[in-house]
């Protein structure tokens, strides 16, 4: 890899936009709990790219929870919470809403730029740490 910064902020892109949104709180709930995940890959992702993707994740765990490693500001837990909001408008089993696609992608740039603050110091190494505390969420059991 080069000696600039310049392929990180790539790295992570790559990771936010490989994460998928769900909501795992029941439908009637009044405060919807969200989780990000990594997204099925339809083939293998480089290295880098997998563990910007655990740790995309892991700063959204973050943004929930109100602690980590960086210092989580007001813009990205608005983000989060209109992300939020309008995945829980949707119907079950229903295609994404615009809505939810708009505050999707807005709230991916948040996560690489909170992400990037995680890393900044020491990118390579930093990521691999990051990504190794990630724990991904449950596997959903469907019950029949």
């Amino acid at each position: 890899m080069s000696e600039t910064n310049d392929h990180w902020k790539t790295i992570l892109q790559r990771g936010a936009n490989a994460l998928a949104f769900r909501i795992t709180s029941p439908a009637n709930a009044v405060k919807p709990i969200m989780v990000a995940e990594p997204a099925p890959q339809k083939r293998a992702l480089p290295v880098m790219v997998y563990h910007a993707v655990a740790a995309c994740a892991l700063v959204d765990s973050w943004i929930m929870t109100g602690e980590g490693d960086v210092l989580i500001d007001r813009p990205a837990v608005l983000t989060r919470q209109k992300l939020v909001n309008a995945k829980a408008a949707e119907p079950p089993g229903s295609a994404q809403s615009p809505f939810s696609t708009g505050y999707a992608a807005d709230y991916r740039l948040e996560l690489v730029r909170l992400t990037w603050l995680a890393i900044i110091d020491d990118p390579a190494s930093r990521l691999e740490s990051l990504a190794a505390t990630y724990k991904p969420p449950e596997p959903r059991v469907k019950l029949v």
